[in-house]
């Protein structure tokens, strides 16, 4: 698409906008989101971070955190997780899960533990709350800081931590006025404007933040149906907060959140089953190597549009979410208490058409190429049911308490807290009207429910000068069911768990230290809540692991080097992964099963340096080696004569992940500065499926800006994806409904007719489109 004539003109006109929206405020005020010389980059070091529940330098904790502060994500031009997810060794995200399928939440993947349906195995918090609805459209020029804590942190942070927490911290009010406006401009109508004001009600006691986002993306894509085009997205944010310091050892902080999406159909495209390269004697075929690229998607979007029976009247995502949250913090007596309660409630529907095809429009009677062949009645394609609209909601309460008690004989601390979580889920699965005009029945699957109660504490005991050691342990019970309001059923399990972490750290020198952390990870069961499902696959059992780590944490030569390493091993069983039920009718659906055990190994690099006083670098590695050492499944012993995938990786997880910026800082007056930035990353093929036979290729990501910045202004120019590389982020195994059942006499590739006696098989995949090479502008300005 590049630079076309109207996607120029509406850039001109935004950044000339911009421009005199800039010109008319006032001059004067604090540096906005300026890049920073090296030495001040190395004061950047100094990051408080609260990895823990107290506040720690980061280079002082005896963790795996990585961090991306507003400086970082305004020199990297951060928008997102998955943005900050390219440059974060060990840490994945995908970012087709804004649409949230199925129900689908955030899904964070650390170290190597990833999964597919069901709970994530990393948690999302913003400022200390769950958070489990899809967190890519939260705005983050409202972000502070970003922590990505690696490792299981169930001890202190609880459930859906298995494998780490990523905390968002939100700015919020401070002692001086400020406003600041950012707005970015760039190919692919891409508009983004944030503008956030934040000061004192009374000074010194009293203080407020206001935030409002708007954001459009055009979309990358056009759909060969109709030209018409795909994977736009649309979001409205408005935040605030409200913090009340009545004295020096007490504050209370009333924050919240409004959010709208708005979004076109998922840039999802489907690699039929006609590519099908490998494995021909098994039922469904499969494809080995990386997947194709597809140029364009093809979807029925005129099938979802106007219709009546509370369908959406078009097609795609809408999404409403309100959030509210009230921390207080006091000190007395030299005891720290803290309470921390939140809600959370999003309401979602998407439009979809299931097939990735459009299957509905080429022929919903027919198969393409098989003259005279007439799908059967019940085919998904023939009665619509592949046509949907998800609609589901998420309700979320949390709630903590804890007290931390001052130095005891100078050695030693001591917390101890209790926390409550609950969870409510509807979610249906609607339909189209079909070629007959009828409309498949809705799929209720009911409410799903989790209860978590808990209590938990932590000893942190100096045992010289420069040694420490630190337990925690958490108590949990978690209730997880669903309630059938149809038949006014409520199936329920109890699951308890314990799990402890032990650390142990030692300064070598006041710049070096070295830890070693010995801890346990549990995830509690879960429920497939599709009510077709028999009572014997309802729940699958909970999981658990081992984690072992050494790491070290070094600043060299003044500060101006930073190297931080982490080796880690983890002994995970009974994980959670996903199979393929089929129903009698030949419907299939993923569910989640109990597979065995996994090992992970893996090791973290990440180094950083002030190279002059105007050039900086650094770079970042991790291995994620995640493969199964106990699985049977039965499609594998089609596939290979031999049901065991032992040895196989983890699917969806990037074994190899790298990355690298170099940053330039020049002054070139008294009042005005020149500054470039290349950042660079890297990560490994992903697998589509535990056969290690599919991928999506690997992942080059190359971004560059350069920019001038006055006291309190600054302006860049950018590229986004240099090499316009078009490797999937996620790429699932599916079903060529198109092309279902094609007799054997119809394909002119006999190596694919199907295999005698199967039928509903034909493989497929689920491909999630690239972001093409994007150029833009951003415009900053703070007074």
């Amino acid at each position: 698409m590049g630079f076309k004539g109207v996607v120029m003109k509406k850039v001109s006109i935004a950044v000339s906008v911009a421009a005199l929206s800039v010109a008319m405020l006032s001059s004067g005020g604090a540096a906005y989101a300026q890049e920073s010389s090296p030495s001040e980059q190395a004061r950047d070091a100094d990051i408080i971070v609260t990895a823990r529940k107290r506040d720690e330098n980061l280079q002082n904790v005896p963790l795996a955190v990585s961090v991306e502060t507003a400086a970082d994500i305004a020199r990297k031009g951060l928008r997102d997780i998955a943005d900050v997810s390219s440059f974060t060794p060990g840490l994945t995200f995908e970012r087709a899960n804004r649409y949230g399928t199925q129900g689908g939440s955030s899904r964070p993947a650390i170290r190597g533990m990833g999964n597919i349906l069901g709970e994530p195995n990393a948690q999302v918090f913003i400022d200390g709350i769950p958070y489990s609805e899809s967190i890519l459209s939260f705005p983050f020029d409202l972000v502070e800081r970003v922590e990505v804590i690696k490792g299981p942190q169930a001890a202190l942070y609880g459930r859906a931590t298995f494998a780490g927490a990523i905390n968002l911290i939100t700015k919020k009010g401070t002692n001086e006025f400020n406003t600041s406006v950012n707005v970015r401009a760039a190919t692919y109508d891409d508009y983004e404007a944030n503008v956030m004001s934040r000061g004192p009600l009374i000074k010194d006691k009293l203080f407020y933040m206001v935030a409002a986002r708007y954001y459009n993306f055009g979309g990358m894509y056009n759909n060969t149906l109709d030209g018409r085009s795909v994977g736009g997205e649309k979001s409205t944010n408005f935040n605030a907060s409200l913090e009340f310091r009545p004295s020096s050892d007490l504050s209370i902080t009333l924050s919240g959140g409004y959010l709208h999406d708005r979004d076109e159909v998922p840039a999802i495209g489907l690699q039929d089953r006609f590519s099908n390269n490998c494995h021909f004697d098994n039922p469904g075929q499969y494809y080995c190597g990386s997947v194709h690229t597809i140029k364009a998607p093809t979807v029925n979007i005129s099938g979802l549009e106007g219709l009546a029976g509370g369908l959406p009247s078009a097609p795609g995502l809408t999404r409403d979410g309100y959030r509210a949250s009230l921390a207080i913090n006091y000190e007395v007596g030299g005891f720290k208490i803290t309470s921390n309660s939140g809600y959370f409630k999003t309401h979602t529907e998407l439009g979809y058409d299931s097939t990735y095809q459009g299957a509905t429009a080429i022929d919903q009677l027919g198969v393409p190429g098989a003259p005279g062949y007439v799908r059967p009645a019940t085919n998904g394609v023939r009665t619509g049911s592949v046509m949907r609209n998800d609609v589901g909601s998420r309700e979320e309460i949390f709630t903590e308490l804890r007290v931390q008690t001052p130095k005891i004989a100078d050695a030693f601390d001591v917390m101890v807290g209790g926390a409550y979580y609950t969870r409510r889920r509807p979610f249906e699965e609607r339909h189209y009207p079909g070629a007959n005009g009828t409309t498949t029945p809705t799929i209720d699957s009911g409410t799903d429910r989790i209860d978590n109660v808990a209590v938990f504490g932590s000893i942190n005991w100096d045992i010289t000068d420069r040694m420490a050691a630190s337990g925690e342990i958490r108590y949990a019970e978690d209730t997880i069911g669903n309630y059938k309001s149809a038949t006014d059923v409520l199936a329920e399990r109890k699951f308890v768990s314990v799990t402890p972490r032990f650390t142990l750290d030692y300064d070598i020198s006041d710049t070096s230290m070295i830890y070693a952390i010995v801890a346990k990870g549990n995830k509690p069961g879960a429920f497939n809540s599709d009510p077709r499902f028999p009572v014997d696959v309802q729940f699958a059992g909970e999981e658990t692991s081992w984690n072992y780590e050494i790491g070290s944490k070094n600043r060299f030569f003044d500060n101006r080097l930073t190297l931080n390493l982490s080796a880690y091993y983890v002994d995970w069983s009974n994980q959670q992964l996903t199979g393929t039920y089929v129903f009698p009718d030949l419907q299939t659906r993923g569910y989640i099963i109990n597979a065995g055990q996994t090992r992970v190994k893996g090791i973290e690099i990440e180094l950083q340096g002030n190279l002059t006083d105007e050039l900086s670098a650094g770079a970042a590695y991790s291995i994620n080696d995640a493969r199964f050492v106990k699985f049977d499944d039965t499609e594998a012993g089609t596939l290979f004569g031999n049901t065991s995938v032992a040895g196989k990786l983890v699917p969806n997880i990037a074994r190899n992940q790298a990355s690298a910026f170099v940053n330039y800082l020049r002054p070139v007056s008294d009042k005005l500065d020149l500054f470039a930035r290349v950042d660079a990353s890297y990560n490994s093929p992903k697998y589509a499926q535990i056969y290690n036979l599919a991928d999506t290729g690997a992942k080059y990501l190359v971004n560059m800006r350069i920019g001038l910045q006055g006291a309190n202004w600054k302006a860049s120019l950018f590229v986004e994806n240099l090499t316009d590389n078009r490797a999937s982020s996620t790429v699932g195994r599916y079903v060529d409904q198109l092309n279902l059942n094609v007799p054997q006499y119809t394909n002119a590739n006999p190596a694919q007719n199907n295999a005698p006696g199967t039928t509903n098989q034909e493989r497929a995949f689920q491909i999630a489109l690239a972001r093409k090479r994007q150029f833009g502008i951003t415009l900053a300005y703070n007074f």
